[in-house]
């Protein structure tokens, strides 16, 4: 594996806020920032961008900012319920550090 990997219960929430929001997909990239170095950002996708590496969901596709590849090569998306509430978790073998919260990493 050389790209992102999304499991099913992540696929089924991710395809819930594409089909809840009428949107064609969301798209994951990283940004400076956060306790750890970098955050990883969500948007939502009306106009299909060009250049994006696709991943269809059930419903729409997860589209990954191509400067944001390099951070997230086979890196595991997945959906968790817990007693903290339910959240993704991304499992990122890149990731050197990880703050506690999981919404930032260093590298």
């Amino acid at each position: 594996m050389d790209t992102v990997l999304v499991t099913e219960k992540a696929n089924d929430h991710l395809s819930h806020i594409v089909k809840d929001n009428k949107v064609k997909g969301v798209q994951l990239g990283v940004k400076g920032g956060g306790c750890a170095g970098f955050t990883y950002q969500w948007d939502l996708i009306v106009d299909i961008p060009d250049g994006n590496d696709i991943i269809p969901l059930y419903e729409g596709d997860l589209y990954i900012k191509p400067e944001a590849m390099m951070f997230l090569m086979n890196t595991v998306i997945d959906y968790t319920n817990g007693i903290g509430g339910s959240y993704i978790v991304f499992r990122n073998p890149n990731a050197t550090s990880q703050c506690g919260c999981g919404e930032s990493f260093g590298i």
